[in-house]
């Protein structure tokens, strides 16, 4: 089907979530239906959210009326909505057996291909051009289900069945073209398309081979003929096929500026802006500057400002440059649109941590709890911030409900549960606990590097299982091989096991950033002590007692290493 029936299906689905507004399109203008008047019931009990009741009126339609396709349709569409795609598919099977309109097909259709059964898919579509021959769109529709299933030979025999007969198109090109480029076939996508340039107004033509060219490593042509697309098609989204073309041809300000026009651009959508930005803000991405990509922030939230997720990305990039109360109010902007948006109120409740307002965070997390009840990441953020207003008690029910309810979340999210449980029971004196913690926290997510660590580190302090210490604290280091407070670890593990040169080693890697702590200076002035250099490890212990403020440092014992002379256990 072409892009516009998908549409059309797209939007009664949603349409199935407002109290029952489906039923006009059920029954339409058929007042004199003889179930109208229950169809009416079902309706009330769709308006105060009795989905259960409703289907259940609807199974008794059906059972008194069994030829009633648009009742059959009701019933997938609310089944669909629940996410309950087999019975959904059920019940459009059935609609469309008992009226063949192409509007239920288009919508079993999309069933199919929600649940992943592309053969179906497949099996519906050719029956549906077998049966409606004249129909362009039922045979474009199945060239691109057939391509996207990896039947590529089978998509291009489509195409020259339907084109056979008739006069040339630039949007059946189009599809082609996309195809051969697919198969890494450029050269004929290149002849297929180069005869509409100029002579078509479809943005496709030039997006495809301005693609073509870049992948040839000619952007200069790229960005000639996507000009000429822009030209011709008077179409924005150009303009950020026209800022990659820039971008290799290393013209940055260029590449800035298309992009900026397509933002500014009401014609281009929302998720094609929003794709961009994420992109921009990976870091395997720094193609731009935060600031540059902060302009482009604040012009998704001008252009639109009722979608959370625009002020979302905004607050990312804010807390990224460091300004942490400006990304608070962009969360709560969002949470205040959309309280439903996870993220939001994770960012929201990091935000809060960072501001060192833990009761804040604990309000919004129980905020965001009483509209997202059950959700097992808000309760290990919530547990987070008991814990860091070192309400322990409070932290650990919240964290042990968060383990609770995470058993059909992913491994990730219940691995840094562990770590977090783990990091806890140290605190709360519970040894054996914290160890069987963080060792499933890593059996989780064997890249876990923050549990890592930590099970080193307290291993390393109650000088235990030194062994397993090492090797825990070795893996983090070769996983993020840049962090101070890693190499830090791992030196005073290898102090523990009297290994000084290569903890000297490892402390001096350490030392290097930018902002040592205290402890970390402590430990070098330990460690320098076991290697015989007093005299430099006096100088750091004064560094250390310098920096201690709040920082968990033993002062006095510090200070008897300093008076002394000498390494203090």
């Amino acid at each position: 089907m072409s892009k516009i029936t998908k549409s059309y299906t797209l939007r009664l689905l949603l349409m199935c979530l407002c109290c029952g507004a489906f039923l006009s399109i059920t029954v339409g203008q058929e007042q004199a239906k003889p179930y109208r008047n229950q169809l009416n019931e079902v309706e009330n009990k769709l308006k105060v959210g009795d989905f259960g009741g409703a289907i259940q009126d609807l199974d008794q339609i059906t059972s008194q009326y069994p030829d009633a396709a648009e009742v059959y349709y009701a019933k997938a569409l609310l089944f669909g909505q629940t996410q309950n795609f087999d019975l959904a598919i059920d019940n459009a099977k059935l609609a469309y057996e008992k009226e063949p309109t192409l509007v239920y097909a288009n919508f079993l259709l999309e069933l199919y291909k929600t649940n992943d059964d592309i053969p179906a898919a497949i099996e519906l579509l050719r029956g549906l051009r077998t049966e409606n021959p004249d129909d362009s769109t039922i045979s474009r529709e199945l060239i691109m289900t057939l391509h996207n299933a990896g039947q590529s030979q089978d998509a291009l025999i489509v195409y020259d069945e339907l084109t056979a007969n008739a006069p040339s198109s630039d949007t059946l090109d189009v599809i082609k073209a996309e195809i051969l480029v697919d198969l890494k076939r450029n050269e004929e996508a290149k002849q297929l398309l180069n005869p509409w340039k100029g002579k078509s107004k479809i943005r496709q033509v030039y997006s495809t081979l301005g693609f073509i060219y870049l992948q040839e490593k000619n952007p200069k042509q790229a960005i000639t003929i996507i000009q000429k697309g822009i030209e011709e098609s008077n179409d924005p989204i150009l303009y950020l096929d026209l800022a990659d073309a820039q971008k290799a041809s290393k013209k940055d300000k260029l590449a800035f500026d298309a992009l900026m026009l397509a933002f500014k651009s009401d014609r281009v959508e929302f998720l094609d802006k929003h794709r961009v930005l994420l992109t921009l803000i990976s870091p395997k991405n720094p193609e731009f500057s935060l600031d540059q990509i902060q302009l482009l922030a604040n012009e998704l939230v001008l252009r639109h400002p009722r979608i959370a997720d625009s002020h979302v990305l905004k607050g990312e990039i804010l807390w990224r440059r460091g300004n942490t109360q400006e990304a608070r109010s962009l969360f709560l902007t969002a949470v205040g649109i959309n309280p439903k948006h996870l993220d939001a109120w994770r960012m929201l409740i990091n935000t809060d941590l960072g501001l060192n307002e833990a009761d804040v965070a604990v309000q919004h997390g129980m905020e965001a709890l009483n509209v997202n009840p059950g959700n097992a990441m808000l309760m290990y953020f919530t547990g987070l911030s008991y814990m860091v207003k070192e309400d322990f008690d409070s932290s650990r029910k919240m964290l042990e409900l968060a383990l609770d309810n995470s058993l059909n979340d992913n491994t990730y999210l219940q691995s840094i549960i562990y770590a977090s449980l783990g990091d806890l029971y140290h605190q709360l004196k519970m040894e054996a606990e914290s160890d069987v913690a963080y060792e499933e926290a890593i059996r989780l997510d064997s890249t876990n590097v923050s549990a890592m660590n930590n099970f080193a580190y307290y291993l390393s302090l109650r000088k235990k299982d030194l062994d397993k210490a090492a090797k825990y604290s070795a893996l983090s280091n070769e996983i993020e091989p840049n962090s101070s407070t890693f190499q830090d670890t791992y030196a005073w593990v290898l102090f523990q096991q009297e290994n000084y040169s290569d903890a000297l080693r490892w402390i001096e890697k350490a030392i290097k950033s930018q902002n040592p702590s205290a402890v970390l200076y402590e430990h070098y002035g330990d460690i320098l002590s076991k290697v015989g250099n007093i005299k430099e490890a006096v100088k750091q212990w004064e560094k250390a007692l310098e920096l201690a403020g709040d920082t968990g440092l033993n002062s006095d014992k510090v200070k008897i290493k300093i008076r002394e002379k000498r390494y203090v256990e």
